[in-house]
C-alpha cells in the first residue's frame, strides 16, 4: 500500500486542473459584467483620493476593501468554486471576517482626524505600486500566460487581484500601522495559497509571478522608522539635591579673600572706635 502511495504527486489530490481553473473566472464575468470596469474606476477614485490627502480617502478606500472581499467571498469561493473544490467555504468565510474587520475600520477611520500619507513617502509608492499591480499589470500577465480574454482575473471579483489592491490602499490610506498590519495579513496569507495552488496546477509562470509579489516586502512597515529621540531640556533635567562642594587651596598656597567692600571697611572701624581704650 505504501509503495502505491509513493506513485501519487501533489498534482494527483486537486480535484480540477488548470484549464478549469481558469473558466471559473470566465464563468464570474460573464455573470456581472461590467463589474470589473466599475471596481477598477472606484479603485482609482480612492487612489486619487489618497493623493490628494483628503480626509475621507480611508474610510472610502475601507468600504470599497470590504465590497471587494464581500463580492470575491459570495461569487468566487461560496459560487463557481465550491462546486469543484468542497474545501473553498474555509476561505470564503475568512474573506466574511476580512469584510467585517474593514467595515469596522472604515468607522473608526471616518471619526479620527489623522493626517494623509505624504504622496512622496516610501511607503506611499510602494502601496500605490501594489494597487497599480493588481488592477492592470496582473490581469494582463494571466493574458501574457495564455489565458483567454473573457477569462482574466479582475479586482472585487478574483481573489487574487483583490487582495493585491487591497494591501496597495492599505499602506496609502491607514496611516495607524497598528490597524493596518491586521488588515493586510489575510491578504498576505492568501496570495501565498493561491502561489501554491497555481504551482500544483502546473503553472509555474503565473505562481511565480504572484509568489513574487508575496515574497516583496509590504508597504505596510513592521516597525516604526528610527527617528532620534527627543533630548530633554535643561529645566527638566534633575536637579541634585546637595550645592557642589568647593574646591579647597593647595597647603602650600595661601587662601585668597575677596578685598573688602567700603561697608565692610565702615563697619570694621566703627568696631574699633567703640573698643575700650587700655593703658600701657
Amino acid at each position: 500500500m505504501l509503495a502505491d502511495l509513493s506513485t501519487y504527486s501533489l498534482q494527483d489530490f486537486l480535484l480540477f486542473d488548470a484549464a478549469i481553473h481558469r473558466d471559473l473566472f470566465a464563468q464570474i464575468n460573464a455573470r456581472v459584467w461590467p463589474g470589473p470596469v466599475v471596481g477598477v474606476a472606484v479603485a482609482l477614485a480612492c487612489l486619487g483620493l489618497a493623493t490628494a490627502r483628503h480626509r475621507w480617502a480611508p474610510p472610502a478606500s475601507s468600504l470599497l476593501l470590504a465590497a471587494a472581499f464581500a463580492t470575491s467571498a459570495w461569487l468566487f469561493f461560496f459560487g463557481v468554486y465550491a462546486t469543484i473544490n468542497w474545501a473553498a467555504i474555509y476561505p470564503g468565510w475568512a474573506f466574511v471576517a476580512e469584510t467585517g474587520l474593514l467595515l469596522v475600520a472604515s468607522v473608526t477611520l471616518g471619526r479620527s482626524a489623522q493626517p494623509g500619507i505624504p504622496g512622496s513617502s516610501p511607503r506611499f509608492l510602494a502601496g500605490t505600486a501594489f494597487a497599480l499591480y493588481g488592477l492592470f499589470v496582473h490581469p494582463l500577465a494571466g493574458w501574457l500566460f495564455g489565458r483567454a480574454a473573457d477569462g482574466l482575473e479582475w479586482f472585487a471579483l478574483a481573489p487574487d487581484p483583490t487582495t493585491l489592491v487591497a494591501i496597495g490602499l492599505l499602506a496609502v490610506t491607514v496611516p495607524h500601522r497598528r490597524l493596518a498590519l491586521p488588515l493586510a495579513a489575510l491578504p498576505l496569507l492568501w496570495l501565498v495559497v493561491s502561489a501554491l495552488t497555481l504551482w500544483l496546477l502546473e503553472t509555474p509562470g503565473e505562481a511565480l509571478l504572484l509568489a513574487a509579489r508575496a515574497k516583496t516586502p509590504s508597504p505596510i512597515p513592521c516597525r516604526r522608522s528610527g527617528r532620534p529621540r527627543p533630548q530633554p531640556s535643561r529645566a527638566a533635567l534633575p536637579r541634585p539635591s546637595c550645592p557642589p562642594a568647593r574646591m579647597s587651596p593647595a597647603p602650600d598656597e595661601p587662601e585668597r579673600r575677596p578685598a573688602p567692600g567700603p561697608m565692610a571697611a565702615r563697619v570694621r572701624a566703627e568696631r574699633r572706635m567703640s573698643l575700650p581704650l587700655t593703658r600701657r
